[in-house]
């Protein structure tokens, strides 16, 4: 420690610290005060006292790097020096340069800006949020068709938009429901909606169906695999490369032996008659389990989900969509499949995951 000359030195409020010689030594910044009374002022010399009198003593410590002990760090031991002056304490810090948090909101800002804009222009980055948008989407509207049939105590149909076939509409399409009708055909592979053919309180013989939601499309660029639509069953894999296991599915076309009114409950034909259809669906008794029989008595059912692209044709010269898969075989290839337990009608999701 050393004691530099009373009176040689500024104030403690005009000092800076300069690195001389590996030493922190005080050294004037501004010139002093020689005015008689201006003692105590900015620039002002101290007073010589004595150091008895504390309330007015100036002192000043300084550290070479000599005296740093080994264990602690140069800057640390470097980086102050104290400095008493009329019972007060100024420490003088040597401070890094950094942003503010305003600046820092700006930069997070302009990045999440840009983020927003370019992902989804990122190759596969839009399909695969589809297809787990869709999957998200069956999951939930299966246990909602479970839950309705229980609080009913009627069974609940999950119908799907088949291919379009003019031989299906002896009495032609609706009359009534022209634009609903187009709407759903638009949709051919790739909507679907619950429907309940009865009603709590229904006599019996008398039939008042209803139904429960609206035609939901599923995300663009997903379809429900053309196969399910069909009459012939599919063998279905999927690879879990985590678990090591190896699942093969047998599915089974849709049933489609129950006539549905289409596409609402008024649709009236042009012969004036209800317009019916009969609609691959799956579904769900009162007792929570699915409803099944023939070929499909006490087994699992599935909703294997396609990409690609379906182009349909509504109106007068409505026929069958055309289906592009995307690529080609990925329905089977690279499954996506809601599976649905025949004895609880809990869906799941079935899909490859690679390690």
């Amino acid at each position: 420690m050393t004691n530099p000359p009373i009176n040689s030195q500024p104030g403690p409020r005009h000092l800076r610290v300069l690195w001389r010689d590996r030493s922190w030594t005080p050294a004037a910044v501004r010139p002093q005060c020689a005015r008689p009374g201006c003692e105590g002022r900015a620039g002002s010399p101290l007073p010589a006292v004595g150091h008895g009198q504390r309330n007015q003593r100036y002192t000043a410590v300084v550290r070479r790097a000599e005296d740093c002990p080994p264990y602690q760090s140069r800057v640390a031991c470097h980086v102050r020096s104290s400095f008493s002056f009329s019972n007060s304490q100024f420490k003088i810090h040597r401070f890094r340069r950094a942003f503010t948090v305003l600046e820092m909101l700006v930069v997070v800002t302009i990045i999440g800006f840009m983020a927003a804009i370019a992902l989804p222009h990122l190759p596969g980055m839009t399909r695969a949020n589809s297809m787990t948008v869709a999957g998200q989407q069956l999951l939930t509207d299966c246990a909602l068709a479970r839950q309705l049939a229980m609080s009913h105590r009627s069974p609940v149909y999950m119908v799907f938009v088949p291919p379009y076939s003019a031989a299906a509409y002896p009495g032609g399409p609706p009359v009534n429901e022209q634009g609903n009708f187009n709407n759903v055909l638009a949709h051919q592979y790739g909507a679907y909606a619950l429907v309940s053919l009865r009603s709590v309180g229904d006599q019996p013989g008398q039939a008042n169906p209803q139904y429960l939601t609206e035609w939901k499309p599923l995300p663009d660029g997903v379809f429900v695999a053309p196969w399910m639509f069909g009459a012939s069953p599919v063998t279905v894999s999927s690879t879990n490369t985590l678990s090591g296991t190896y699942n093969t599915f047998l599915i089974q076309p849709f049933q489609n032996n129950l006539l549905f009114r289409f596409p609402a409950v008024d649709a009236v034909g042009s012969s004036g008659t209800a317009c019916t259809l009969s609609l691959p669906y799956i579904g769900f008794s009162p007792l929570g389990q699915l409803i099944t029989s023939g070929q499909y008595q006490f087994k699992d059912q599935f909703i294997p989900l396609d990409r690609g692209r379906v182009l349909c044709s509504a109106g007068a010269g409505a026929a069958a969509a055309a289906v592009y898969e995307n690529p080609p075989g990925n329905a089977v290839n690279n499954c996506n499949l809601i599976h649905l337990d025949w004895l609880t009608a809990r869906a799941r999701l079935e899909r490859n995951q690679q390690r």
